[in-house]
């Protein structure tokens, strides 16, 4: 997630938000095929992926992909600062299936 995101959507318009996230995630997006990870999710500004659930993986690693450099202008425009990601890892097993009848 984004720190500080919460309080910067109380004081940006809609639209510069939306910008913000989509250049950021735009840039997450590209990084995926490059790390082997399954994007998830996105809600707000989290932004989840998985990796090694397709296929097993002989050796076990945590792989944390380095941030891409960002649009200074955009977030300088919206955060007057470089955003600063939080990144969880969780690694171990896992099980996946599909639950309810709906996508989100």
């Amino acid at each position: 997630d984004v720190k500080g995101f919460t309080a910067m959507c109380s004081v940006v318009e809609p639209a510069v938000v939306m910008a913000f996230l989509n250049s950021l995630y735009t840039q997450f997006d590209s990084l995926l095929g490059v790390h082997d990870v399954y994007k998830v999710e996105t809600i707000g500004d989290c932004y989840m992926v998985a990796g090694g659930l397709m296929r097993p993986r002989r050796t076990a690693r945590a792989s944390h992909p380095t941030p891409p450099h960002l649009n200074p202008h955009l977030a300088t425009t919206v955060t007057n600062a470089g955003p600063q990601v939080r990144v969880g890892i969780h690694t171990g097993p896992v099980t996946s299936g599909v639950v309810g009848t709906r996508m989100p």
